[in-house]
């Protein structure tokens, strides 16, 4: 509803721009009063919203003795359609909009910018209805209207597409719309006979930052480059004009962010290096571009993976922060930027670990915030605490974290099995050990899991996009290890209660980069984003949890499929399970595929349904695997790949040029004839900073996939489990499938 509200002042934004562009001579009397008659009434609508609600109704019913082809008529509609809207009674305003469209488009002679007008209404009030197509269809008809109304080279329709596109993703989520008019803007901009510069380099930011958003990296390069050439040389001509200067300051950044996520660190530290060089008389100006400045290079180093370069970064900008303390104190600096960067700080340190100094900046971000913790400070709270072992404290925390957020959070347990060395009760590090420790964990996990109908058919998953994967917002509420009957017993238990997957189990196996808590949290996410009720399993091998050690989780995961394949006969035996199912994502497929080549006897004819996500294993060798395991026997596998996923690329690094099968090269997947291959690469989150190595699991789609997949069973292809998902045939190889999103799900 706030993206409603929101729309529905932007529509008013809309309807009287403050132009700088002077009015056209052309237009008729007519227009030019209503656009004074919507300037007096939006102030109305702001400071009175009764009074302008009499206001509107008072001006329809004198509307009632005007002749039926009087313009006014349709005027005085559209102002109580927008005091209806206002006071958020769309079905009201609804039936009110359709008439003036109606009224606009009989119009004689025709006002295109008045239907465009009233066209904007209408798609507010049908999108918070609920008709999602039929505003699509609204502003679609609006930006017809919009080139009628305005020449293909005149100015006010590139102001009206900039206006537009904020519109469209802040009201409608539509962002790749926003680029196509973004874009139409900066052509329109760039004809004009006089380029004004600082325009056009603000609309090209803007442009970029959402082409970043969607992984367009070299068209947001381009642009970046093409505005900070435009400010550059205004800076030449305006010296004493800072806010240009400032502008600078804001393309550096950007230009910063985009090469430290494409891995080019040297030349996002130069870029950050820079921005900071700029200098400003203006205190605040001076203030703000050295935040965004060090923000960026603490950024830069975090995606190299630099984390004491990062936190070096947010203890200079709290010495920032404390050198304009009167900025702070006057509200002309947001008041929470020191709580903010504190809990940056407290988030580095428990990457690191360090819980004393994440205790110290988690503690200090608290005491800033006052009464009112945000859920994230919470969250990071509650995550301190645990790893610190105060399993009540960290409750407490994420209860209320929860409760800030109106949500509530659903248990999972999980069963696992780790050849990890204990630490402690329940604890396991990153050494390996000689044998298979088994144990249970208990896990929040925030919102009601997914009910067992199909996503696509019913559109409201109670657990959001990506939310489940933040392992900040899943508490380990309580981690015991097992004997090997107590293990058996819990399987068993957990079969029995089955009902929607009776006599089944699933089994987990983590990537790289992933602690033994994190492998715990994301097989409860697992668990219940797929509304998976049968028996939940787990295996972790001993991941050393970095980054920065992608050599060493290779060797580690090399010596650990026969502990896998101990563990899977052990979950068959001890479950009594009639059907396994296995997920292994990442590197856990180089663990999974030599353990299945070994698998024999019973278990091998229990394996029903085998995911692998994203596997950073060499595509040679991973074909050679599949040869092996389909050679002993059929094993029904179905393949995730995408060409957004950036561990790919760092996997390729590590293989020394040699491609992984996880990688889509060209949209196609690696295929074998015992594998549906589906390229995924449209399913990415959008962000720079995104790694989208865990789409499989944080796109509700691909959620929806696996649970049908799980249900159904590899004999239903998946195409005919999910419309988006589209069969390609060609000459080279099997057939694979590709993920296409409906449009209002692209956009």
């Amino acid at each position: 509803m706030r993206n409603i509200l929101l729309c529905g002042c932007m529509v008013l934004s809309l309807l009287w721009p403050g132009s700088t562009v002077a009015q056209a001579l052309g237009d008729s009397p007519h227009l030019a009063q209503h656009r004074d008659l919507l300037r007096h009434f939006g102030k109305l609508l702001e400071s009175d919203p009764a009074g302008a609600m009499k206001f509107a109704r008072t001006g329809v019913d004198n509307a009632r003795r005007l002749p039926a082809a009087d313009p006014r008529r349709g005027d005085a509609l559209e102002l109580l359609g927008l005091a209806h809207q206002r006071a958020e009674d769309f079905a009201k305003a609804l039936p009110l909009t359709l008439e003036v469209v109606r009224l606009r488009r009989l119009a004689t002679p025709p006002e295109p910018e008045l239907l465009g007008m009233a066209l904007g209404n209408l798609a507010v009030n049908q999108f918070a209805l609920g008709d999602s197509a039929a505003a699509d269809a609204a502003l679609t008809e609006q930006l017809a209207a919009w080139r009628v109304a305005f020449g293909p080279q005149d100015l006010r329709r590139a102001e009206k597409f900039e206006g537009m596109a904020e519109w469209v993703l802040k009201g409608f989520g539509r962002r790749l719309w926003l680029i196509d008019l973004l874009r139409e803007a900066v052509a329109i901009r760039q004809a004009q006979a006089v380029v004004a510069a600082g325009p056009l380099a603000a609309t090209l930011q803007e442009l970029a930052a959402h082409e970043m958003l969607q992984q367009e990296h070299a068209q947001a390069d381009t642009h970046l480059l093409l505005a900070g050439t435009l400010l550059a040389a205004e800076a030449r001509k305006h010296p004493a004009n800072e806010e240009i200067r400032a502008g600078q300051v804001q393309v550096l950044v950007s230009r910063a962010g985009l090469a430290g996520a494409q891995g080019r660190t040297g030349q996002g530290l130069a870029l950050a290096k820079a921005a900071q060089a700029l200098r400003f008389k203006d205190r605040l100006l001076q203030a703000e571009s050295t935040l965004l400045a060090v923000t960026a290079r603490g950024e830069v180093m975090r995606m190299a993976g630099n984390g004491d370069g990062a936190i070096a970064a947010q203890f200079e900008i709290l010495d920032v922060l404390k050198r304009y303390g009167d900025l702070l104190d006057s509200g002309a600096l947001d008041p929470r930027s020191t709580a903010d960067a504190l809990l940056s700080l407290g988030r580095l340190y428990l990457d690191k670990p360090d819980l004393a100094l994440a205790r110290q900046a988690l503690e200090g971000a608290r005491e800033q915030a006052g009464d009112t913790p945000t859920p994230e400070l919470l969250f990071m709270l509650s995550d301190l605490e645990r790893q610190d072992g105060h399993a009540g404290l960290a409750l407490q925390h994420y209860q209320r974290a929860l409760g800030l957020r109106k949500e509530s959070a659903t248990e999972a347990r999980v069963l696992f099995g780790t050849s990890r060395k204990p630490q402690s009760a329940g604890r396991f590090g990153t050494e390996a050990a000689p044998g298979l420790s088994f144990g249970r964990a208990d896990v929040l996990v925030p919102g009601a899991q997914f009910s067992d109908r199909a996503w696509l058919k019913a559109p409201e998953p109670a657990l959001p996009v990506g939310r489940a994967t933040d392992a900040s917002q899943l508490l380990i509420r309580d981690t015991r290890q097992l004997d090997l009957e107590q293990f058996s017993t819990e399987a068993a238990s957990m079969l029995r209660a089955a009902r929607l997957y009776p006599r089944t189990a699933l089994v987990f196996v983590h990537g790289f980069n992933v602690s033994f808590d994190e492998a715990l949290q994301r097989a409860a996410q697992l668990q219940r984003d797929l509304n998976f009720d049968g028996a939940m399993f787990v295996f972790s091998w001993p991941s050393q949890g970095s980054k920065l050690k992608y050599a060493s989780d290779k060797v580690i995961a090399d010596a650990a499929p026969q502990a896998l394949l101990d563990f899977l006969r052990a979950v068959e035996i001890a479950s009594g399970a009639e059907k396994i199912h296995v997920v292994a994502h990442s590197m856990g497929n180089r663990v999974l595929l030599p353990a299945l080549a070994l698998a024999d006897g019973t278990l091998r004819g229990k394996l029903r349904e085998v995911i692998l996500a994203a596997p950073a294993v060499p595509t040679a060798d991973f074909l050679k695997w599949l040869d092996t395991i389909a050679g002993r026997g059929a094993v029904s596998f179905t393949l995730y790949a995408s060409a957004a996923d950036k561990a790919m690329w760092v996997g390729w690094l590590g293989e020394h040029g040699n491609a992984l099968a996880g990688f889509s090269a060209e949209g196609r997947p690696p295929r074998h004839p015992s594998v549906q291959s589906i390229d995924i690469s449209k399913a990415a989150r959008p962000g720079f900073r995104e790694m989208n190595h865990d789409v499989f699991t944080s796109n509700p789609v691909m959620n929806e996939d696996m649970r049908q997949l799980l249900q159904k069973g590899r004999q239903t292809p998946p195409d005919q489990r999910l419309s988006v998902l589209k069969a390609r045939h060609d000459a080279s190889g099997p057939d694979y499938w590709v993920y296409e999103p409906a449009p209002d799900l692209k956009r």
